[in-house]
């Protein structure tokens, strides 16, 4: 995936030759000679330019003890540190090394802009940006490769969405979902009772492979279930049954609206691919069992993650770096041929995809909105959360950034919402949480998101309708056909399950007339009102008992 990106020039190089000039206060005994802080500071550049950001980030502090007023490295830690999304110490560094010098590094006044724009110093960040444009103001190649600009877009962002914020709670989820570590992909079931996320929390972890190294965690599905009594969420726990592979990444990125199937991403670290989207069933225990890849034309050599599906469970949406796109990363989509087979997958196009990365598609329940992540558009800072809104044609609109104080200048990402509209829930790294990302829980009562609900002042909200097509003998009848037609004389078509089960969401407070039909039997027709519940989701079951013809 995307990250920022830093020039690295020839002056990075020879730097090290510059370090090398004695700056040491007369007097004072070191714990490395010269010739030691040469090459503590080659082998810091060499860790910096592989990744090994923590690794360098100790170099410079063993050189950095030897001299402390060196700016040059003053600036290099600050890079460290920015590139492992320190950006506070990127900022004590950084400044520290302006202080010293200005000049320190060709791209410190860039890299502080970043880190200002980070840690929420907008004013500061665009004084650092604008100061970095001008010492470059005859370099147009530098000022491209550098994205200043890209930078200082999301700067002007920031100010203008913080100075409309729009009517929300947001509230940290806690101890019961949230942990010191990395919390993220939240999904609620349709039904509202189950929240499933991914998390690293410790579990299974290979350890130190090397002095200085953070050790390698794996990401793990959890899940929680509401208390209806306390209307709380319970405690978290690794989710049972085989989709937590040891010594795997394993994540969770969709559930099916009947919740039996769950979409995942994979990688055991040792396919080429760099991870694949897979799907595992629910059995009749309660849990999902083995995951099963999708096999091509979903996955492919190239990464590919965040799948979810669709309502109706005939489209299915995901993120792949596959050459051919916008950016880096775009959203995709792959419409359902067969149980198990899918077509050739259609990129989104340039309403939601960007030339930065784009991912963590969600459809909401109405099927004509999806929310996703970008660092695109006019995002204020990192990965901004998006929603679009399907047309009558079938194409989305324009992308609408969801807002302050829902977006920040950190990374908001994953928003999935309930049926009724009224609750969103989404992962950021941004300020206060408990640790590296947390999951947050946003009160959308008096901020209405989906398509339908665009011209009230309160969400309306949806109600699920569920149930079973049987024969006389009981037995479910798989590809029979619902017909559901509204009050207008809108149709919504969707087939049962092998078990001749159906579930849809509709618009609540309504009515319809449903059909349900199946080769070789006699259509049944069925006129319901569907209302809505003013606690949780209202579901209501309305089964089927067709006669052979």
């Amino acid at each position: 995936m995307r990250k920022i990106i830093y020039s690295v020039t020839c002056a990075l190089l020879v730097s090290a030759g510059a370090f090398a000039q004695d700056q040491t206060p007369k007097g004072s005994t070191n714990i490395i000679d010269k010739t030691g802080v040469e090459l503590k500071l080659f082998n810091a550049h060499q860790d910096y330019l592989k990744g090994d950001y923590l690794v360098a980030l100790g170099e410079y502090k063993q050189a950095n003890v030897v001299k402390p007023n060196d700016a040059s490295i003053l600036f290099h830690m600050g890079q460290c540190y920015l590139a492992m999304n320190d950006a506070d110490n990127a900022v004590t560094n950084f400044e520290k090394a302006e202080s010293i010098n200005p000049e320190a590094g060709d791209e410190l006044h860039l890299n502080l802009g970043q880190a200002y724009l980070q840690t929420d110093m907008i004013d500061k960040a665009l004084k650092e940006l604008s100061m970095y444009k001008q010492k470059y103001a005859d370099d147009p190649k530098q000022l491209k490769e550098s994205e200043v600009d890209y930078y200082i877009g999301q700067c002007n962002s920031a100010n203008q969405l913080k100075a409309h914020p729009v009517k929300v709670t947001i509230t940290n989820m806690g101890i019961a979902i949230n942990s010191e570590y990395d919390d993220k992909t939240p999904i609620l079931t349709n039904d509202g009772k189950t929240l499933i996320f991914t998390s690293s929390r410790p579990s299974m972890s290979s350890g130190r492979t090397k002095e200085g190294e953070a050790p390698v965690v794996f990401d793990n599905i959890y899940s929680s279930e509401w208390d209806s009594t306390t209307n709380k969420w319970g405690l978290s726990y690794m989710m049972q049954g085989d989709i937590n592979e040891p010594y795997s990444q394993n994540a969770a990125t969709g559930v099916s609206a009947d919740g039996l199937y769950l979409f995942m991403f994979k990688n055991n670290g040792q396919d080429a691919t760099g991870g694949d989207i897979f799907v595992a069933k629910k059995a009749h225990s309660g849990a999902y069992g083995s995951p099963m890849t999708l096999g091509h034309p979903v996955n492919t050599s190239y990464y590919e993650d965040g799948a979810t599906l669709s309502p109706d469970g005939g489209t299915l949406y995901f993120m792949s770096e596959k050459p051919g796109g916008f950016g880096q990363a775009d959203i995709y989509k792959s419409d359902k041929v067969s149980k198990s087979e899918w077509s050739e997958p259609v990129n989104l196009g340039s309403t939601i995809n960007t030339p930065y990365d784009d991912g963590s598609p969600c459809v909401a329940p109405d099927g004509k909105t999806i929310f996703f992540s970008s660092q695109g558009h006019n995002s204020m800072g990192g990965y901004d959360i998006f929603k679009s809104t399907m047309s009558d044609s079938g194409k989305w609109g324009k992308a609408i950034n969801l807002g302050y104080p829902i977006n920040s200048v950190s990374n908001d990402k994953s928003f999935t919402i309930s049926i009724d509209a009224k609750t969103g829930y989404f992962a950021s790294d941004r300020k206060g949480g408990m640790g590296g990302r947390d999951i947050y829980m946003v009160d959308l009562s008096q901020y209405p998101l989906l398509a339908a609900d665009s011209a009230s002042n309160k969400p309306k909200g949806l109600s699920i309708l569920r149930g079973t097509v049987s024969t006389q003998k009981g037995k479910g009848i798989e590809d029979a056909r619902i017909t559901v037609t509204d009050s207008t004389g809108t149709k919504t078509m969707l087939k049962t399950s092998g078990d001749g089960k159906y579930y849809i969401t509709l618009k609540a407070n309504a009515n319809y007339k449903v059909k349900a039909d199946a080769k070789g039997y006699k259509p049944v027709t069925q006129n319901i009102h569907l209302p809505s519940s003013s606690v949780g989701t209202y579901s209501m079951e309305q089964n089927f008992e067709l006669e052979k013809e």
